[in-house]
């Protein structure tokens, strides 16, 4: 990769990353599920500056509905009940493991060894941040953030089947099928009888964190992730994603003021390991031995 783009994957990275601390600040004040519609239904205006990809409307709204509703639903919501922005950076991105299984079960695919040790370090990962976090508040955070990931790996399978699409018009589309579930659920869960409620809540900090979200985690993002995938091999830009969950927990410190413990330190270093190896290139010789 030449240095504008190498500077350009960086950016997105910590573009997303800080993401994680900016939305745990306004979900002290809006509720997670309306938070989540919030930022979707922003997401969704730009349909009309962005023409349709040529996708079917089955794939764009199962796509929104594993990775709008679900993934980001689930995740705030966690973030919600506690679990710290720096780790829900890192363990959203444990959908690459998930990711691994799914095409195991639905394509047959093979758990070769690297894969496999990847899984393994990532569960031990997992467990050092379970025998952390022993609270049953703290653990169905832990859950929740899982089901999010998993949520992801399944819209991650979804994208795939679209093959080569403009990926930016496909979230800008998708987003379309967001709203309305997360709407949904917002009134019924969130609002106490009073719709206009929740609006009351939205303060500054609320409406800086949608427009961030919509505006650059979105747009700016997945144009420049989606214009490097387009110019580059999958391999050479997929390392570039690791740097999220780094940015994610360095920024929460900074932020937020999080410090992780000793068994959170270990087990974040656990997972972002099996998540190097699982993004990380493959040799030549690995390449062909495979």
């Amino acid at each position: 990769m030449d240095r504008r783009d190498v500077v350009a994957a960086v950016f997105a990275a910590f573009i997303w990353g800080a993401t994680f601390p900016i939305s745990a600040l306004a979900l002290e004040s809006t509720p997670p599920i309306f938070f989540t519609f919030l930022r979707f239904f922003c997401a969704a205006l730009f349909v009309v500056t962005i023409a349709r990809p040529r996708v079917s409307w089955w794939k764009l709204t199962l796509a929104g509905l594993l990775l709008g509703a679900g993934q980001y639903g689930l995740m705030f919501t966690s973030m919600a009940m506690g679990l710290p922005a720096g780790l829900a950076s890192l363990l959203v991105h444990t959908q690459a493991f998930f990711t691994i299984l799914i095409a195991m079960a639905v394509f047959s695919e093979r758990l070769d060894g690297r894969a496999a040790f990847a899984v393994l370090l990532a569960l031990a990962g997992l467990a050092c941040l379970i025998l952390d976090r022993s609270d049953a508040s703290a653990l169905e955070g832990i859950g929740l953030i899982l089901l999010a990931a998993l949520c992801g790996a399944g819209g991650n399978i979804v994208l795939k089947s679209m093959g080569q699409v403009d990926m930016l018009a496909v979230v800008v589309w998708m987003s379309l099928m967001s709203p309305i579930p997360l709407g949904i659920l917002s009134l019924l869960l969130e609002s106490n009888g009073d719709p206009l409620s929740l609006f009351a809540k939205v303060g500054w900090m609320t409406a800086f964190a949608v427009a961030y979200s919509a505006l650059l985690a979105t747009i700016v993002v997945f144009t420049i992730w989606g214009r490097l995938l387009v110019k580059y091999d999958a391999s050479n830009v997929a390392p570039f994603f690791l740097l999220v969950p780094v940015f994610g927990i360095s920024l929460s410190a900074v932020i937020l003021g999080e410090r992780l413990t000793t068994f959170q330190m270990t087990g974040a270093g656990l997972i972002f390991c099996g998540l190097a190896l699982t993004l990380w290139p493959r040799s030549k010789r690995e390449l062909e031995a495979g």
